[in-house]
């Protein structure tokens, strides 16, 4: 059975799902780590991205079912060819999680958003034509990408640029070297902030 992100599932079929006890899985409701819901008749549901976003931080096996519900596309820019290459490389071992695209432009990136439909973008600062805080600001602006979650990371980092950044609608300016585990982090946040959601 393939499930989507948005899907409600009952703490017996994420049970099912990750081979544990429901008991596992209420336990962890109760305790804040996974995020749930009651319904009007006062069961759970847990949502498929947020049952993902769960497995990613604890740095579980994402079962097959879920693997619609799981995959994030991430779009990495960048003027270095090898470091682009490498970052790509990087992300291999995570294929589970996030299908990954690249360009070395802004230009392309900004075409590629277009039909790549990224849910996050990984942008370097200093790049020929247009740079990377002018391609943050086209994203924001348009309201079809304006959602779309823009990490800037450069090998220069500064205060200075961290806020040039923000302003431009970023929400992260990164140092390089880029560490995969950190992006994927970002894109899967912990969801404490939501808690009051579950509404026991």
């Amino acid at each position: 059975m393939k499930i989507v992100s948005d899907q409600l599932l009952t703490s017996s079929e994420v049970g099912e799902l990750l081979q544990v006890n429901p008991s596992s899985v209420k336990k962890w409701v109760d305790d804040g780590l996974l995020l749930a819901f009651r319904t009007p008749g006062g069961h759970r549901r847990i949502r498929a991205a947020d049952l993902v976003s769960f497995l990613v931080r604890h740095e579980m096996p994402i079962p097959v079912d879920l693997q619609d519900a799981a995959k994030k596309r991430l779009l990495i820019v960048d003027d270095e060819t090898d470091q682009l290459k490498a970052l790509a490389r990087s992300f291999k071992r995570f294929a589970d999680r996030v299908e990954v695209t690249t360009s070395s432009n802004g230009i392309d990136a900004l075409v590629l958003v277009g039909s790549f439909h990224p849910h996050a973008v990984l942008l370097d600062v200093y790049m020929p034509g247009i740079d990377g805080l002018e391609v943050c600001r086209r994203l924001k602006k348009n309201p079809a990408t304006k959602d779309v979650q823009v990490y800037v990371v450069s090998g220069a980092f500064t205060s200075a640029l961290e806020q040039k950044a923000l302003e431009a609608g970023a929400v992260k300016c990164l140092p390089k070297p880029i560490d995969a585990k950190q992006v994927l982090s970002l894109m899967y946040p912990a969801r404490g902030g939501e808690l009051e959601a579950r509404a026991f």
